[in-house]
């Protein structure tokens, strides 16, 4: 009986020992991009070949970008915040909520034109070839996927009884 214990014993610790070789195994790339200095960048390297320069200046873009879009989304927020009151209490479209409106969307297309320009600019930071499939990949992301959305919710208007207004 014994010798039965110390097989099962043996066996037990021979597969916790194969299934924590092979979770490591499995999971070391990720958790080397996650040690890196910028993990939320670190696949752009790995995706578009950068060297440690392209890299390096990738992420310096990045930096000075992020505190940028930061301020345009917390104007973004703080301009729809007034829009929301501005339509709490509203029974029609007023001159303020007109004004509003027109406030947000030129923000929004601030913050588009701003986040395009990124984008290039850090296309120009890579190899020609490489640069060219980053913005492909930024079109698939972004410009599509929002007219995606700008096209489905204008099908679900229309399903709903409203108009769809072009």
């Amino acid at each position: 009986m014994r010798r039965a214990w110390l097989v099962l014993l043996g066996g037990l610790v021979v597969a916790v020992a194969a299934y924590v070789l092979f979770y490591r195994a499995a999971t070391a790339q990720h958790r080397s991009v996650q040690r890196s200095g910028r993990p939320e960048l670190a696949w752009l390297q790995q995706e578009f070949n950068l060297s440690d320069a392209e890299y390096t200046r990738v992420c310096s873009l990045h930096a000075a970008y992020v505190p940028r879009c930061a301020e345009m989304c917390r104007r973004i927020d703080e301009r729809n915040g007034e829009l929301q009151k501005l339509l709490a209490n509203a029974d029609r479209l007023t001159r303020e909520i007109e004004k509003a409106l027109a406030e947000v969307a030129l923000l929004r297309v601030d913050c588009e034109k701003n986040m395009l320009r990124h984008f290039f600019e850090v296309s120009r930071s890579m190899p020609p070839e490489q640069g060219q499939r980053y913005l492909r990949w930024v079109r698939e992301q972004t410009v599509a996927s929002r007219l995606h959305t700008r096209h489905a919710l204008a099908h679900d208007a229309t399903a709903d009884g409203h108009s769809r207004h072009r």
